[in-house]
């Protein structure tokens, strides 16, 4: 990209967001190499919140 002139730096942003809408926050960390706490930081800006998901699955555990 670079050879190219595109922003790297946007690019990546870009495809965290993307990633972080999708995928645990736990996942993100894993796929982009970026600590837990970093991904959950990206989740909070991108508005999205797993809580409700986790409450459900603890609830639905026997």
């Amino acid at each position: 990209m670079r050879q190219h002139d595109l922003p790297v730096r946007a690019a990546r942003n870009t495809a965290l967001m993307e990633a972080i809408t999708d995928l645990p926050p736990i996942v993100v960390a894993d796929l982009f190499g970026i600590s837990p706490a970093t991904a959950h930081r990206w989740s909070q800006l991108a508005g999205n919140s797993w809580a409700p998901y986790l409450a459900a699955r603890q609830r639905s555990r026997p």
